[in-house]
C-alpha cells in the first residue's frame, strides 16, 4: 500500500510539473502574420486591418515603420461625425510618410481621406459618413522601393472622435 501511495504521490508530481511547464508556454495564434513584433513598435504585427489593434479616442499611441515593406494598420468603430488624427514625426528620416483612413469592406476597403508624402507633422480632419469599422493605414511608400535597409522611423498621433 506504501509503494502504490509512493508511486502515486510521483505521478502527481511529474504531472503537475509537465502541466505547470505547457501552461508557461504562450499561446500561438492559428492566424500568426508574416512578422515578429519589434522593439520600437509595441503594435506589431500589424501588418493587415485583421492583426491591427483597435485605438481609443485622445490616447497616444507610438510605433514605427521598421523596414522598407512595413506597413501600420490601426482600427476604430465610428459613428458619423468628424474625426481628426494629428500625427507627428518622431524621426529625421529622409523618407516620407502616406497616411490613408479607409472603411472596412470586403476587399481593404475605401478611402475616406488620404495624404501623401508627409515630411513634418500633419492634421487629418475626416468626416466619418456611416457608422461602421474603419482603419487608419500609415506606410512609408518611397521607403518600400528603396533597395538599401531604412532606419526604424518612428510616429506617433492621437485621434479624436467627435460624434
Amino acid at each position: 500500500m506504501k509503494k502504490i501511495v509512493a508511486s502515486l504521490l510521483s505521478l502527481s508530481l511529474v504531472l503537475s510539473a509537465s502541466v505547470s511547464a505547457l501552461a508557461a508556454e504562450p499561446a500561438k495564434s492559428l492566424k500568426a502574420p508574416q512578422k515578429a513584433a519589434s522593439a520600437n513598435d509595441p503594435y506589431e504585427p500589424n501588418d493587415d486591418p485583421a492583426f491591427a489593434p483597435y485605438i481609443n479616442s485622445n490616447t497616444s499611441y507610438t510605433a514605427a515603420i521598421d523596414h522598407n515593406r512595413d506597413a501600420d494598420f490601426f482600427n476604430f468603430y465610428a459613428k458619423p461625425g468628424d474625426f481628426t488624427l494629428a500625427f507627428s514625426r518622431l524621426s529625421a528620416s529622409k523618407h516620407t510618410f502616406n497616411i490613408l483612413v479607409r472603411k472596412q469592406g470586403e476587399t481593404k476597403g475605401e478611402t475616406i481621406k488620404s495624404q501623401f508624402g508627409i515630411k513634418g507633422n500633419t492634421t487629418l480632419s475626416v468626416n466619418i459618413p456611416e457608422e461602421g469599422r474603419y482603419y487608419i493605414y500609415i506606410v512609408s511608400s518611397d521607403a518600400a522601393f528603396d533597395t538599401t535597409p531604412i532606419n526604424p522611423m518612428p510616429y506617433t498621433f492621437k485621434a479624436f472622435f467627435n460624434q
